[in-house]
């Protein structure tokens, strides 16, 4: 039986009516940018805007110690081109992630403003009214150099946040791992009933404890890509990343994965996707 943090803890599927609206409301408000206002300033080198409540100087002096022009504060490299960054005089830490330029095409997004910082800064605010946490906004950046324009992402840290693999991967009790493993599948149902679509989903999902129960949090937005159907390839996709990264799997687990996101164990697809739970080699522990 769940326990009541559990169940409040996990959202429960929206009507077709609501899934409807949902992915109509994400689609215009993502693309249009509209919910996401920014106060926008000019500096030697660089550009920034802030999202509300934050100073265009902040994102300027955090873009200054990401790139070694301040030393007043500290950065904590903790994944490819992502840092955490302290100012001396703040308490708050905050996440900073690069997204340099790697071909043409990037140029081009960023004339249309619908670059992966674009898509990401549009994500943060776009998505929490519709129920799904994500970091909130700081700011972004962007700064010519000798490689061409770099783009900067700044959002705020979540602290004592843990990777829902690496969370997964260290639950002692065989009840405990398969509920995760149910919660997980319900809460990306509901991400794809919303229009919520991700590539790399798995690893980009971190868990933090709350008094309501685990909460899980959607990072690195600028993969969202909210008019992609979920088609039957995508889904088994997701469901092989889930296999990879959870470890290896007992046929019972995948059979209440497929039911927690089904709503069935039988059917076409339940086969499908319990071939691909059962037969993805897990990737190694990192």
């Amino acid at each position: 039986m769940k326990s009541e943090s559990s169940m409040r803890s996990t959202p429960g599927p929206p009507s077709t009516l609501h899934r409807l609206r949902a992915h109509v409301r994400l689609s215009i408000r993502f693309y249009l940018g509209l919910g996401a206002p920014a106060l926008r300033a000019v500096y030697p080198g660089c550009s920034v805007r802030a999202a509300a409540g934050y100073r265009p100087e902040l994102v300027r002096r955090l873009l200054a110690l990401r790139l070694g022009e301040a030393a007043d504060g500290e950065i904590e490299e903790v994944n490819f081109r992502c840092t955490v960054i302290r100012p001396a005089d703040e308490e708050q830490r905050f996440f900073f992630k690069d997204f340099p330029r790697q071909h043409a095409l990037h140029d081009l997004e960023r004339v249309l403003r619908c670059s992966r910082v674009d898509r990401a800064w549009r994500a943060a605010h776009v998505l929490p009214p519709m129920g799904t946490l994500t970091p909130a906004p700081v700011g972004t950046a962007i700064a010519v150099g000798e490689a061409g324009a770099t783009e900067y992402l700044a959002t705020e840290w979540l602290p004592e946040a843990v990777p829902y693999h690496m969370r997964l991967r260290h639950v002692a009790g065989e009840a405990e791992r398969r509920e995760m493993l149910c919660e997980f599948a319900r809460h990306l149902r509901y991400w794809h009933d919303c229009g919520i679509y991700m590539r790399d989903l798995v690893t980009n999902i971190v868990t933090r404890s709350s008094p309501a129960g685990l909460e899980y949090w959607l990072t690195d937005l600028d993969q969202i890509h909210p008019i992609k159907r979920v088609t039957r390839k995508r889904l088994r996709h997701q469901m092989r990343q889930l296999a990879r990264w959870s470890g290896p799997l007992s046929r019972n687990e995948a059979a209440a994965i497929i039911e927690a996101y089904l709503g069935r164990r039988t059917g076409a697809l339940a086969r499908a996707i319990e071939d691909d739970l059962l037969g993805t080699p897990p990737a190694d522990e990192a």
